[in-house]
């Protein structure tokens, strides 16, 4: 397995993404970029080769492909595929070394002072799999839907959670899974099949045997966020997918997204988006 290295700061920019469906028998373009290309599969396998090399990439794993490598879907989807990309680039050099080469215990190249940043490694490696599944797709989500208002502020905020990912991804390699990031996925798996009810943290705490101050402990070491917080986000993304795919009212897709009360998924979604949900139709359909 090879590794993604490079130095920062510079962090490497977001430049695009997206999310794509691939049917059964369907595979990926032939393509050859000058930036990367983060691919993520949530759902299905699909089949890439890469200057030859041939990779399978299934459910919860990811790829990068490097700058100036030919990549193409060498074989068709066995199943229903769905996988997020995203393009970025690297500001500064960057090397691509082996896993055995890789020290992973020395991030820290140099500590800065009161002018000058601190210097650190990033290894990433270029094929792997993630340990907060849900999490991680619901970076992905933001940072696509996040994507449809066109603006400085939006453009920093996707920026935001691209970092977020990557620091995710080189967490995964450098770590086991242990029993907080355990209870915390099933949290958060329990609050993206159920968003649509009426949840409350006791709903929570039953699901998964677990007091809900532990369960609370545990997302915010994890994620760095309460159940009750992360549920409001994950439903204001829904709400975001709705708001550019549908027609229909803000009072419909307020209870759609498990919200009874539509005034106060006005206010919720101004507060955690700078915009009405109205507005913010308004800018996705201007986009598009």
């Amino acid at each position: 397995m090879t590794v993604l290295h490079f130095n920062i700061p510079p962090f490497p920019t977001f430049i695009k993404g997206g999310e794509a469906i691939l049917p059964v028998g369907k595979k990926h373009f032939k393509r050859t970029f000058s930036v990367f290309d983060l691919i993520y599969v949530s759902e299905g396998k699909i089949f890439l080769a890469e200057d030859g090399k041939k990779f399978e990439i299934g459910k919860g794993q990811y790829i990068i492909l490097v700058p100036g490598l030919e990549h193409l879907g060498y074989k068709g989807c066995e199943t229903h595929t769905k996988y997020y990309w995203i393009h970025f680039r690297a500001e500064g050099e960057y090397k691509i070394k082996k896993r055995k080469d890789i020290n992973w215990g020395n991030i820290l190249l140099d500590e800065g002072d009161f002018e000058t940043p601190s210097k650190y490694v990033f290894q990433i490696p270029r094929i792997g799999s993630v340990n907060q599944s849900k999490y991680v797709e619901s970076i992905f989500e933001n940072m696509v839907s996040v994507g449809v208002t066109n603006t400085p502020e939006t453009a920093l905020r996707q920026q935001i959670h691209f970092e977020e990912l990557f620091i995710q991804l080189q967490k995964d390699v450098m770590t086991v899974p242990n029993a907080t990031e355990n209870v915390t996925e099933k949290a958060l798996s329990y609050i993206q099949q159920h968003y649509k009810e009426d949840i409350k943290m006791e709903d929570i705490a039953n699901e998964l045997h677990f007091h809900s101050d532990y369960i609370t402990r545990c997302m915010q070491k994890t994620i760095g966020m309460s159940p009750i917080h992360y549920l409001n986000k994950y439903r204001i993304g829904q709400a975001k997918r709705l708001l550019t795919k549908t027609n229909d009212k803000v009072m419909t897709i307020s209870k759609s997204v498990g919200i009874q009360d539509h005034t106060y998924f006005s206010k919720l979604f101004k507060k955690m988006e700078g915009v009405s949900p109205s507005d913010y139709r308004q800018f996705s359909q201007r986009e598009s």
